[in-house]
């Protein structure tokens, strides 16, 4: 549970760095989620029903930036949920309930985009050689002219297939980094208050794992690729 979480203290406490009022709200909110989380424990169905009704959207959208496909999206934050509720003895409080279950839903995705991955290229030959068929045809035949070339089919498999396996082999914490800022798109400061991490913290794991995925695409990637901006 704690893995995306600082290993000690930031030296300013994210709260220290947000207004009173954004600070109150986000207190409230984790408090209301720590009430319906003892409210489960005390076999309340109806506090895990409002638990996914607070964050199945949020988790669906995170969801979405890792595979890609709405449906298996819904599927990945369904299966988060039903995980959480099996294992929500071991939540101990350490990070708010969003962390924790973010966290759950971001491995899930990956394992699925990396199972989906090693099916299709078990697949490819066959899917190419359906290609070449398809694009062969001439415009009496019925078929498109513009279908997408094998060679073009496999270059973008190539570099989705070593994008996922890169991003797998980042550790939890760089992992979630990244994707919460170039697949999510959420600021060093909303990082900063979702993983308790301070913000100079957030933005050394983005640089590391940034340059861990560079070397990965090296080869298909220009040679120079500025880093984002800092906000």
């Amino acid at each position: 549970m704690g893995a995306l979480l600082c290993e000690s203290a930031p030296f300013f406490g994210v709260s220290e760095m947000r207004p009173a009022r954004a600070q109150a709200k986000a207190q409230n909110v984790e408090d209301v989620d720590l009430s319906l989380v003892e409210r489960l424990r005390e076999g309340d169905r109806s506090a895990f029903r409002k638990l996914v009704e607070r964050y199945q959207q949020r988790l669906v959208a995170a969801a979405l930036g890792v595979v890609g496909n709405y449906q298996d999206a819904e599927d990945v934050a369904q299966e988060a949920f039903l995980k959480a509720f099996r294992n929500i003895g071991s939540f101990r409080g350490q990070s708010s309930f969003y962390t924790w279950i973010y966290r759950i839903t971001l491995n899930l995705a990956i394992d699925l985009s990396r199972k989906a991955y090693r099916r299709s290229e078990r697949s490819f030959e066959d899917s190419t050689a359906g290609n070449q068929e398809y694009s062969s045809k001439d415009g009496d035949g019925g078929f498109s002219a513009h279908a997408e070339q094998p060679d073009e089919q496999l270059h973008r498999a190539e570099i989705r297939q070593r994008f996922l396996r890169a991003l797998s082999e980042l550790s939890p914490q760089h992992r979630a980094v990244i994707v919460l800022r170039e697949i999510d798109g959420l600021s060093y400061a909303e990082i900063s208050d979702l993983v308790a991490c301070s913000k100079g913290t957030v933005m050394s794991r983005l640089h590391h794992a940034r340059k861990r995925l560079q070397k990965a695409l090296e080869e298909y990637l220009p040679d120079d690729i500025p880093e984002s901006d800092e906000n």
